[in-house]
This record gives C-alpha cells, structure tokens and sequence, in this order.
C-alpha cells in the first residue's frame, strides 16, 4: 500500500503538517488533517484519499487533480526550524582512539595520527526537501537525510539516537566550534537533494526512456515508410524534372515533420525537477571529536574526525571536492586536502 506514489507523497505531506494519515485498504488513505489544512484543500477534517475509481466512498486522486496541486502548495509554504538535543547517559569512551581510527579511516598515499579526544556535542540537522517532477505527469515528493554540520558529511547516519531521552533546549553556538560555512553547507545540502531525488525518481526517469525510445521507433517506421512510398512513386512512374522535384519536396518535408515530432518527444519525456529546503530540525549529539593530524609528504593539517557513540564507529569525513562521505581516501600533494578515489583519478 505504502509503494503507492499518489498516496505516499499525500501521506508525508500530511504527516509534515502534523495531520495523521494511516492505510485502511489497498490504495486507500484514511487522513486527519489540521483544521487550518483541511480549509485550504477544501476537504473536510477527516478524509479517506484513493487511486481506486470504484472506491466511491474516498476521495479519488490522479496525478492530474486538483487537490494534489493544492497539496503541492503546501509543501512551497515557508518550512521551519526546530532544535532539540539528546541526553546521553552511558559510558562515554575517551581513549584507544589510535586502533579505532586506524581501523576506520584509511589515507591512501598518507598517514592519519591520533592527537587527542574530548566529548563533545555535535550538531546534526535532519534536511527535509520537498520536491515536484514534472515529465509527461507529475509528482510531488519528499526525500529527508542528516548531515554533520562540524565536518558537512552528508548523508550522516545517527543510528538509534531519536530513540534516546531527548530535551528541549535553546539554539546557542556550540562550544566556539568551527563549522563548515554556512555557503558550504548550503552547496552540500543542493549537491546531496539532488543526488538522493535522482535516485528517488530512478526508476521514472527510466520508465521515461522506455517509452520515448518506443515512441520515437514508431515515428520512425511511420515516417520512414511514407518516405518509401514516395520514391516507389517516383521509381515506378519514372518521374523526372518537376515532378520529380516535387516528390523530392516531400521527402524533405517529411524528414523535417519526423525531426518536430521527435523534439516534441524530447520536450514530452523531459524530466523536468524542482526543489527546495522544506523544513529542517537541528539535533544535538553527544560525541567524541577526535583531533587528527594528516600528513603529507611534508604537508600537515589538524582535521576532527567524530567518534559516534550511537554507531559505535568513527563517522565518514568529507572529500573536499566532491563533498562525497569517505573513509579511505587520497591526500592532495599540496595541502593534504582530502579527496575521494574517484576525484583523485581525474585529477
């Protein structure tokens, strides 16, 4: 039922504006909404959605109603912000980093040495990006992931950490830490949306090539056996001088009607993708941050690698190019600069 794409994407919109939407059958939605959401669809409170038109008891949507362009209006509304932090209670550990980062991040023409450990805590924020995709129908969606704001690893895993004790406690910076800038992580978040919606709509974009590629095949075979036909015409009637010219006109004709029609194919199964930060909630952990020393032939720079104590791992750091989450990496010549393998190949 949840593999439903209509239904999926009401369902957390609906969750998004603190509704509660809950599966009651197959392609149905049962929904309760906000008042103030309800009155901008036009809807009552309590309504069942479904794709089913035999289904006369639910609300019925395609991706061409109208009711799924007013829910598509709820996700451009302003998003917000919320923070709040977890309450770690058990053992934080502060030694035997050296094996532990040695066994986790692997420089591949450098060495990565231990300095020091302190806990301290560390702010993840959870992006939630709306987004809507238009090709020969539309569709609205959301794709969410955490990134490290300390080192700008996104997506960041947090393993069970929203399953801790959590308080509420006020936005305020965290301990003079420096942070990746805020320009940065913007391009981190952009890079790493579009990277998930993409693969979000794979499996479309894919469904898209089908069926241009079958489409433009039949424009072919139609075209080209008008095209045949006309110089049958001409073979067989021995056309010469202006009669000849004029069929030849049409052949001409017919090559630039079958290029329209492919451009309006093209422009069809185009896949067409907006974008943008819907909301996002800051959660601060409790963790270690590892000071590291990378070297490089004669080239040192301190980074901070982040002990997780939810994961019981060193977390990824970030290629500095890519901004692709690495463990085993390369070090740029001139100032260690940390780089992916894939990066360092095309360099």
């Amino acid at each position: 039922m949840a593999d439903n794409p209509i239904l999926a994407a009401i369902e957390e919109v609906v969750s998004l504006q603190d509704g509660v939407a809950e599966y009651t059958g197959p392609n149905v939605l049962e929904t309760l909404l906000p008042k103030e959401v309800a009155k901008a669809l036009s809807v009552k409170e309590e309504v069942a959605f479904t794709t089913s038109a035999e289904d006369r008891n639910s609300y019925f949507v395609t991706y061409n109603s109208e009711i799924l362009a007013k829910f598509e209006s709820l996700l451009n509304q302003q998003g917000y912000v919320a923070t709040f932090g977890i309450h770690y209670g058990d053992y934080l550990k502060t030694t035997g980093f050296d094996k532990i980062v040695a066994e986790s991040l692997h420089p591949l023409n450098g060495l990565i040495r231990v300095i020091d450990a302190n806990p301290r805590k560390t702010s993840y924020i959870l992006c939630n990006v709306a987004y809507t995709a238009t090709a020969d129908e539309k569709r609205i969606g959301m794709i969410s992931f955490f990134m490290n704001e300390l080192t700008g690893v996104a997506p960041a895993e947090v393993g069970d950490a929203l399953l801790w004790e959590s308080d509420q406690i006020a936005i305020a910076p965290l301990d003079d830490q420096t942070t990746v800038p805020f320009d940065h992580l913007s391009d981190i978040i952009a890079n790493t949306a579009e990277r998930l919606i993409n693969q979000d709509l794979e499996n479309w974009r894919k469904s898209l090539n089908r069926k241009q590629g079958r489409d433009e095949e039949r424009l072919r075979a139609y075209y080209g056996a008008i095209k045949r036909e006309i110089r049958a015409k001409i073979k067989k009637r021995h056309l010469s001088g202006e009669d000849e010219e004029r069929e030849l006109a049409r052949i001409k004709a017919t090559d630039m009607e079958l290029k329209r029609k492919l451009a309006d194919l093209a422009e069809r199964y185009s896949l067409r993708i907006e974008a943008q930060l819907h909301s996002a909630l800051v959660v601060l952990l409790q963790t270690v941050h590892v000071e590291c020393e990378l070297v490089r032939k004669k080239h040192k720079r301190r980074i901070i690698a982040i002990w997780n104590p939810y994961l019981k791992t060193i977390e990824p750091l970030r290629c500095e190019k890519s901004g692709v989450p690495v463990k085993s990496f390369y070090l740029a010549d001139a100032d260690a600069q940390i780089l992916s393998t894939s990066v360092w190949e095309d360099s």
